[in-house]
């Protein structure tokens, strides 16, 4: 498994590292929207920056989309921060997908502490 979930006081950190594939978004994305403390999260944090390459396709893109949207009816108040790499225009268009399709406040961000700061964390 190449990324590893926090469960934290307001919300969920999870870090992504190595070779990140789709399907692995897909099931840390499974496993926060299937847990009970779900309902009660107010942020969520994705931390890209120790992945060395994310392969995914834009139908994993569309999937992950599909789970944030039908999620973000259950729970509306989510921000969303995703720590990714600036230079990796794949997750640019994953993040911008993301942005335009969910319910939820998403924003990308170069830097960990940059996130840290706009969620309040």
């Amino acid at each position: 498994m190449a990324y590893k979930l926090a469960w934290e006081a307001n919300g969920v950190y999870w870090k992504y590292s190595g070779n990140i594939s789709g399907q692995e978004i897909i099931d840390a994305s499974t496993e926060i929207y299937g847990d009970p403390r779900f309902d009660e999260l107010k942020y969520k944090l994705a931390d890209f920056s120790d992945a060395d390459t994310v392969d995914i396709s834009e139908e994993e893109i569309k999937l992950i989309t599909l789970q944030h949207a039908a999620s973000s009816r259950s729970n509306t108040r989510i921000k969303n921060a995703i720590v990714i790499n600036g230079n990796d225009e794949r997750a640019k268009i994953f993040v911008d997908y993301l942005s335009s399709n969910s319910g939820w406040e998403v924003r990308a961000f170069d830097q960990l502490n940059e996130a840290n700061q706009w969620l309040g964390r």
